[in-house]
């Protein structure tokens, strides 16, 4: 057991040498002697206080120290501290799709977790999961239905998950290492993780996973696209392939072809509104880009995927599955003549656009650099314990009955000293 508010104890403690400091001082009545001048005597009571080698009324005396001793113990705040270990570990798994070789992942994690230091498994790629049990239950957790599997993992998520659990092992531990095991890249780290790395008050062992390589990459054209048209700038340095598994850009209605390239694979792309002459300042997101100009806006009756949406929420583009592809539907009208075409927003999200099917995309990203990197995990060794438990300890529940004896003293106090009185009298 330890307090929280240890001065409380040290204020009882003076308290108490200051009341048996007043016990030492003996208040008497003096003796009386028989004076002819008995008559300028007062007829109420004359006490006297004299230094004692010894406290007097020691009765009263124990009910009022214990009465302030208990008193500053509850105050104290005393908590449950269980036994210590000299050491503890969160260990950090990354099973998502940016990890390339998850047998090898997990031996490396099974080579951690047998050196005999306690261990808390975390599983995470969009999503984190606490691992119960021994080798099998790990086991387990790497290879169950991922929740994004052709997403890289969530950095922030594990980080933050690693908090949480940090805390309840801080409270048996004298320190607490973090160990990551991930390839960390670019697609794993958002706005949030420096913030939420900055919460663990240590260094973080990182050991690096091969990545798997970014199967994201733009698939290729059909046709190539004149650096005249609208859409050039955008889709200029773009891989021209006809095969069944490129990007179909069709202006129009689509035709038997059409559908029989996507069923097969392909990806058509649908924009009528190249050129469009109605145009109002508008503005389409997608994804992290947002972009504001004068367009033109066609409504999408379509049914799928939102890809694209205005500023009011309506879809400024929609994806359906089609067989093994899907066909696209833009609705976004386009000027000929403007510097939109030149802006890399806009081209982002043309490629965006006429990227492979949602379904189809394994993204994860490229390895971040060793700088990025030393940031993320630099911050010393392994963490406090009683850092990482602070504001979680629990309330001993021997606080109330302290309490509970200080007021029965309080009591026995006032009824002690009333008898004496009575007797006095």
């Amino acid at each position: 057991m330890s307090f929280l508010a240890p001065w409380a104890l040290l204020a009882g403690a003076v308290a108490a040498a200051g009341l048996v400091v007043l016990h030492l001082v003996a208040r008497q009545r003096p003796a009386a002697y028989p004076l002819p001048t008995a008559r300028f005597v007062p007829d109420r009571r004359t006490l006297v206080s004299r230094a004692s080698r010894r406290p007097h009324d020691l009765l009263l005396l124990a009910l009022r120290v214990i009465l302030v001793l208990s008193a500053a113990a509850a105050f104290a705040r005393p908590v449950l501290t269980p036994h210590r270990a000299p050491r503890a570990r969160v260990l950090l798994l990354d099973r998502s799709a940016a990890t390339a070789d998850l047998d090898g992942a997990l031996r490396r994690a099974r080579e951690i977790v047998g050196d005999g230091v306690p261990t808390q498994v975390l599983v995470f790629d969009t999503t984190v999961i606490r691992v119960n049990g021994g080798e099998g239950a790990l086991d387990s957790a790497v290879r169950a239905p991922a929740g994004a599997s052709k997403v890289a993992g969530s950095l922030s998520a594990a980080l933050a998950a690693a908090r949480r659990v940090g805390a309840e092992v801080g409270a048996g531990a004298d320190s607490v290492e973090l160990v990551l095991l991930s390839p960390v890249t670019s697609d794993e780290l958002d706005v949030a993780t420096d913030g939420i790395r900055a919460t663990w008050p240590g260094g973080i062992r990182l050991v690096r996973l091969p990545a798997r390589a970014d199967s994201a990459a733009l698939p290729a054209l059909e046709r190539a696209v004149s650096d005249a048209a609208v859409l050039g700038p955008a889709l200029d340095g773009r891989t021209v392939k006809a095969s069944p598994t490129s990007v179909r850009l069709v202006h129009g209605p689509l035709t038997p072809a059409d559908s029989d390239f996507a069923r097969g694979g392909g990806v058509v792309v649908r924009w009528d509104s190249i050129g469009a002459r109605a145009l109002v300042p508008s503005a389409v997101a997608m994804g992290d880009d947002v972009f504001v100009a004068a367009l033109g806006r066609d409504t999408l009756k379509e049914r799928g995927t939102a890809l694209a949406r205005w500023a009011d929420g309506a879809p400024a583009a929609v994806e359906s599955v089609l067989g093994g592809g899907c066909v696209r539907r833009v609705g976004i009208g386009v000027p000929v003549a403007g510097d939109l075409p030149l802006s890399p927003t806009f081209q982002r999200i043309v490629n965006g656009l006429s990227d492979a099917c949602t379904g189809s995309r394994a993204r994860t990203g490229m390895p971040v650099d060793s700088a990025r990197v030393s940031a993320l995990v630099a911050g010393g060794g392994a963490a406090s314990g009683s850092v990482l438990a602070s504001g979680t300890e629990r309330p001993a529940p021997v606080a109330p009955w302290l309490l509970a004896l200080a007021l029965a003293c309080a009591l026995a106090e006032l009824l002690l000293r009333r008898r004496s009185e009575a007797e006095a009298a």
